[in-house]
């Protein structure tokens, strides 16, 4: 018997596109389905409230809606923006119910990284990016994303063992979350030894942050046994680890779905980190 995923059809529930595919979506497309959802509701909710300020009433029930348009029914205006309102109304009721849905899949998966609890997940990261975005379209601020990658970080879970690898990954996911919290954006774990940070700023500014957290993060675990971990034999060959980042940015844009202004400022920042990774310990932006 096939096994249904727990994010495909059941009865009652609205569709949301992509959503109803048996796979779990990413991260970054729940929160786009949310984005959009959450858009389509407001616009509704806008346009019938507009339509009850305008016929001054509260309850749109049917009952009261067929009851008015007796009483109105010799007023042409009254009952063309009755009529609207029956319109509308339907679309307005499943916009209110997608968007509800969409909040609570958003809340079912935005929690932390689940083994280093200091920085964010990637689905509460791209929710909070989103939220970033849209203050930038306000003003037209620039905004720029750094994928971050541990070098070289294979060889020191080969040659020191897991639980010193930990302690390398610990230190970044705290250094990165920090930054983020300073400057006012957002930093997750993607996996592994990647992360990601996203900050209102232009990206030469960025790079030349990124740049001396780069010292400080090699400074802070130039004397690992400090943090209390044991490798498997010795420290011998121990050497500071260093990261490697890829930056790309973009001008706030009213227009731009946030989902493919994501995809393409990750596809641009991954070439960057390419770029950066042939030599290693290096932030490079995207030309």
């Amino acid at each position: 018997m096939q096994r249904q995923s727990p994010l495909g059809r059941r009865r009652g529930r609205p569709s949301l596109g992509r959503r109803e595919s048996a796979r779990l979506i990413s991260p970054q497309q729940m929160i786009s389905d949310f984005d959009m959802a959450d858009r389509k509701m407001r616009a509704q909710m806008r346009a019938v409230h507009a339509l009850k300020s305008k016929l001054g009433v509260k309850n749109i029930v049917d009952s009261n809606i067929a009851r008015l348009k007796k009483r109105w029914a010799k007023n042409r205006e009254k009952t063309r923006l009755l009529d609207n309102l029956l319109d509308i109304k339907p679309e307005y009721v499943s916009s209110i119910k997608k968007s509800a849905w969409a909040r609570r899949l958003l809340k079912i998966r935005l929690v932390r990284d689940p083994k280093f609890v200091q920085i964010e997940n990637l689905a509460a990261f791209t929710h909070n990016v989103f939220q970033i975005m849209r203050a930038c379209e306000a003003n037209g601020q620039q905004y720029s994303m750094a994928i971050v990658d541990i070098d070289k970080f294979k060889r020191i879970n080969d040659s020191f063992g897991h639980g010193v690898g930990d302690v390398v990954i610990s230190e970044m996911a705290s250094m990165l979350s920090n930054f983020a919290k300073k400057y006012g954006g957002a930093a997750a774990r993607v996996g592994g030894e990647e992360f990601r940070v996203f900050v209102a700023m232009s990206p030469k500014e960025f790079q030349a942050k990124l740049a001396g957290l780069q010292i400080a993060f090699s400074r802070s675990l130039e004397k690992p046994e400090r943090r209390g971990t044991k490798p498997i034999k010795d420290w011998t060959g121990w050497t500071a680890p260093t990261f490697s980042a890829g930056i790309s940015a973009k001008k706030g844009n009213k227009q731009a779905l946030l989902n493919n202004v994501l995809s393409r400022l990750s596809t641009e920042s991954d070439a960057a980190l390419y770029e950066a990774k042939k030599t290693r310990n290096a932030v490079l932006v995207f030309k």
